[in-house]
């Protein structure tokens, strides 16, 4: 059974198109996202100039992140979350389409993603947050410091969902549970990664035991791979 949904590489031109980025760009949100999370919920939420500025205190931005953003998926017969995924990160934007290789990665080989209780904008801002941090780390705005990986570890800075009450405060990036952990576009192939909200506390025990102890200890109570931003800190 393969552990990836596969796209012809030669999809489009069937219908008398090139494959291009913005082909490439529509497969991946119109053909493979919608097989594998749903019909779209409200569209694309894109990265802004404020986010750089306000967030990361960062002015000068490759002008193509703003055209990356995020889609809201809602619950689906087999899904009971709400689902968030970025997407662009994957846009294979300095190559010639003549060049594609679709046994390499498609742009910067990743997507993230982030499963969560309920529908909120709190989710799609951490999201972009995540996806704008990792876009400066990548490049090279922030000295000795490498892109994200599975299991690290970022604070956020504050309550997820903006709430006093909420204790998430952090996140931890994951691999993907329940949904495929790649797909492959015409462009190459892409990974999805995710995220976990965790407390300080539950922070504090990943930096001296690790993150996947923790996961684990999430999982079995039921705190992963969906994030509840109410609920309260394991003991």
């Amino acid at each position: 059974m393969r552990s990836y949904v596969e796209i012809d590489p030669s999809a489009g031109e069937a219908r008398g198109n090139r494959v291009d980025l913005e082909e490439v760009w529509r497969i991946r949100e119109e053909e493979v996202y919608q097989r594998l999370f749903g019909p779209v919920s409200r569209g694309i939420f894109p990265l802004s100039q404020e986010l750089f500025d306000k967030r990361f205190r960062q002015r000068d931005v490759d002008p193509r992140w703003l055209f990356l953003g995020i889609l809201e998926f809602p619950p689906t017969s087999v899904r009971s979350s709400w689902l968030y995924v970025t997407s662009g990160y994957s846009n294979s934007w300095n190559e010639e389409p003549q060049f594609y290789n679709p046994t390499g990665d498609s742009g910067a080989g990743i997507e993230f993603t982030f499963a969560v209780s309920e529908q909120g904008d709190w989710a799609i801002e951490t999201l972009q947050s995540l996806l704008a941090f990792d876009l400066l780390l990548s490049a090279g705005r922030f000295p000795n410091r490498l892109p994200l990986s599975v299991n690290d570890r970022i604070p956020l800075g504050g309550p997820i969902n903006g709430s006093s009450a909420c204790e998430i405060r952090n996140v931890v990036m994951v691999k993907p549970e329940q949904i495929p952990p790649e797909f492959s576009l015409p462009s190459g192939r892409v990974q999805f990664a995710g995220f976990t909200g965790v407390t300080d506390s539950e922070l504090a025990f990943a930096k001296a035991h690790s993150s996947e102890e923790l996961i684990g200890r999430l999982r079995d109570a039921g705190y992963h791979p969906v994030t509840n931003p109410h609920r309260r800190t394991l003991n």
